[in-house]
């Protein structure tokens, strides 16, 4: 006969115990939060609707803007409701999806940083070619790079270490 222990969730502590400072932590960590959300979505919005805003630079930062989004929202809202609620779990599963998509979000993220470095470095040294060296294709085979990259230098280690 084995001893075997199967995990389901995991206990999350938090910053303190008392109920009334974890709602003001709470209150606090929304209000950023939502200033964080209102702000990108409002460079999104700008750099989309300003035509003198359609350059590779502001196209990167839209693409920045869309994945700091994403990667504030993967673990934010399950740690406002945690300490609104009083929860002090997280499902294995809700766990593992948290991770990933934090680490994927995170390495897109500096993956397209990079990117966006890039362009610059473009944009100092090659004034002149910049038009042509970073047409609209080749600025969108970057992001999408980005993205893809950050996806697969995730999810393959996870396949390969599994399979």
């Amino acid at each position: 006969m084995e001893n075997r222990t199967v995990v389901m969730e995991f206990i999350l502590l938090g910053f303190t115990n008392d109920h009334r400072l974890q709602l003001l932590i709470c209150l606090v960590l929304l209000v950023a939060y939502l200033f964080t959300i209102a702000g990108n979505i409002l460079i999104i919005t700008i750099t989309l609707v300003d035509r003198r805003l359609q350059t590779p630079m502001y196209y990167f930062l839209r693409n920045f803007s869309l994945l700091e989004i994403s990667f504030t929202s993967v673990i934010i809202p399950k740690a406002l409701a945690n300490m609104a609620l009083g929860g002090q779990t997280i499902s294995l599963i809700g766990c593992f999806a948290q991770s990933v998509l934090y680490f994927i979000l995170g390495t897109t993220e500096f993956l397209l940083l990079a990117v966006m470095s890039f362009d610059r470095y473009v944009a100092i040294c090659n004034p002149l070619q910049y038009t042509a060296i970073m047409s609209g294709q080749v600025c969108t085979l970057l992001a999408l790079g980005s993205w893809i990259g950050g996806i697969l230098f995730i999810i393959a280690p996870m396949i390969v270490q599994y399979t």
